[in-house]
């Protein structure tokens, strides 16, 4: 893992706008990151049964439905943006991304009032992985789609930076949502801002 806005001096970045849009957008930590499925493959389940549970588990990842679990107006606007590929022929994947971002966002959501000692004994990946399970579980389809720069990829991805954001409290974390998002909004354009108008305002709140 790896924040993008790392290399920057004093807030300012030492690299043109081009290069920091792709930088931020993926084009070195998206491979990194998910290159260690590959990695890993191989010996998954055995250290993930073994001494390194603690690290590797999820939790109830598996159990999270966000057609039954999901309610309010935070999710209605994660749903709304299934308009930017109802005439897609990639549709099937998109929809796929939403429903990973939709769980993404209930598992960051559910320590906000977890037990205490369920807290405790849950293992290494709290709310912060929340949204960087996206980044794991998502079909590569989904990322050339993103890398092509696909509006309707692009607006998910300003999601996931929303998401990002909410967990900004981590320092190795900070920052990275809203650069994001702010992104985004640049390369879509003022067309697509009606898309981006949550993450936006998520990103705008100075917490």
């Amino acid at each position: 893992m790896s924040n993008p806005l790392q290399d920057a001096v004093d807030g300012v970045p030492s690299i043109s706008t081009l290069s920091r849009n792709n930088k931020v957008l993926g084009a070195e930590w998206i491979p990194m990151i998910r290159g260690m499925n590959a990695v890993l493959e191989p010996t998954h389940n055995f250290i993930r049964f073994g001494r390194m549970e603690f690290i590797m588990s999820l939790g109830n990842w598996d159990e999270i439905d966000p057609g039954q679990d999901s309610c309010g107006s935070e999710d209605d606007y994660f749903c709304r943006v299934r308009d930017t590929w109802s005439d897609s022929n990639q549709s099937e994947v998109y929809e796929e991304a939403l429903h990973i971002l939709r769980k993404c966002r209930l598992y960051s959501l559910q320590f906000q009032n977890m037990d205490p000692k369920l807290r405790d004994d849950w293992g290494y990946n709290k709310e912060w992985a929340g949204p960087l399970i996206f980044i794991h579980f998502a079909s590569d389809s989904y990322f050339l789609l993103l890398k092509e720069r696909q509006p309707p990829a692009l607006v998910l991805f300003s999601l996931f930076g929303a998401l990002l954001h909410g967990v900004d409290g981590y320092w190795f974390l900070r920052g990275w949502g809203k650069a994001v998002v702010e992104v985004i909004a640049d390369v879509l354009g003022r067309y697509w801002k009606q898309w981006l108008s949550w993450p936006l305002q998520v990103v705008q709140d100075q917490r």
